[in-house]
């Protein structure tokens, strides 16, 4: 299932995200489509297709000390409105 996820962290946070980070795998399950930083804020977004919800905590439990997590699970909109368009038949 894809999903968009907007982590933040407090400033002072930022040397220990920046060293975290330089050693983090996604774990199996986890597929990252695309991470983008926030110039303007202690910030990211990204996009991933978790596998299960397993996948998922896997993923966030190492961060869970020292960041928020804003997630939301996603779809294409064309996937959506193709999927819409044969349940309203």
């Amino acid at each position: 299932m894809l999903f968009i996820d907007i982590v933040s962290w407090e400033p002072k946070d930022q040397n220990e995200i920046m060293k975290r980070f330089e050693n983090w795998e996604p774990p199996e399950g986890i597929e990252i489509i695309g991470q983008w930083i926030d110039l303007s804020n202690c910030r990211t977004v990204v996009v991933y297709d978790a596998e299960d919800a397993k996948a998922y905590a896997a993923a966030t439990f190492p961060w869970r000390d020292i960041c928020y997590f804003d997630s939301f699970p996603v779809m294409e909109a064309s996937e959506l409105m193709e999927f819409l368009s044969e349940k309203m038949k």
